[in-house]
């Protein structure tokens, strides 16, 4: 695939890929799946502990699968 065809896809389906993005982010948090939640080597890690970076990540998801669905409805 080349660049061009990926962009072309990307702006036809972004509100998709914003639920897909939000889902993940939300199975993720729930799951607490180390490679999402896991604090170590992240920079500033120090300032939030695994179980803030959970409520963080499910808070973000919640967000990409509102404005997904609420861009879907808008766009008819």
């Amino acid at each position: 695939m080349d660049s061009e065809t990926i962009t072309t896809f990307v702006q036809t389906h972004w509100n998709a890929i914003l639920i897909i993005t939000g889902v993940v982010l939300i199975a993720g948090a729930a799951l607490n799946w180390n490679w999402l939640c896991d604090p170590a080597g992240a920079p500033q890690s120090h300032r939030y502990g695994r179980n803030a970076r959970r409520v963080i990540f499910f808070l973000g998801g919640l967000v990409l699968v509102v404005t997904g669905v609420w861009s879907m409805r808008l766009a008819g």
